[in-house]
């Protein structure tokens, strides 16, 4: 799929929920690939993964009444309020300061609030981010790991549950 085909299939009627949800339509302020395609590790098989922001509405805002995000699984979106995506990026949040440095083509809508918040990420990158993006890929290990001492003998599970002792004592020990 090319990103032709991908900005006619967010504007096929699939997507109408970015067109129609009372938190989205015209308050979205950005709108971008995730996943494989923005990763460029896209195969003919990979699904199309989009993000988003919407800023919050007046009435939002006037009654602290807000939404944090809009998910839609079949089309697997997901569109984060402004008020929570601040929240995210200032923690360094893996999955949502990857939108902040995607390709120009792969940004489907990009107001000009949006492209602030693109020319301001810098703001946004600090220390926290070895801790956010290291804490992630040390989970993934962790489930892999995990995965694998499934698959073997009492002997290296053994092993496997003192390694994760071990490891869960030094992170304790960093905290």
């Amino acid at each position: 799929m090319n990103i032709t085909d991908i900005y006619n299939l967010v504007n096929s009627s699939e997507y109408d929920f970015l067109r129609t949800d009372k938190h989205l339509g015209d308050n979205v302020i950005l709108l971008t690939l995730g996943g494989s395609y923005a990763y460029g590790t896209n195969t003919e098989s990979s699904d199309v993964d989009v993000r988003g922001i919407a800023t919050n509405s007046k009435q939002e805002i006037l009654t602290g009444n807000y939404f944090d995000q809009v998910i839609n699984e079949p089309t697997d979106t997901t569109v984060y309020s402004l008020k929570k995506i601040v929240q995210l990026l200032s923690n360094c949040n893996p999955n949502t300061i990857e939108m902040l440095g995607c390709k120009a083509e792969h940004y489907i809508r990009l107001t000009d609030v949006g492209r602030q918040l693109i020319e301001n990420s810098h703001m946004f990158l600090s220390q926290r981010a070895a801790y956010s993006f290291g804490g992630y890929a040390n989970s993934q290990l962790r489930r892999l790991d995990n995965k694998s001492a499934r698959l073997v003998g009492q002997a290296q599970q053994e092993q496997h549950i003192l390694n994760s002792i071990e490891n869960a004592r030094i992170s304790f020990k960093e905290q």
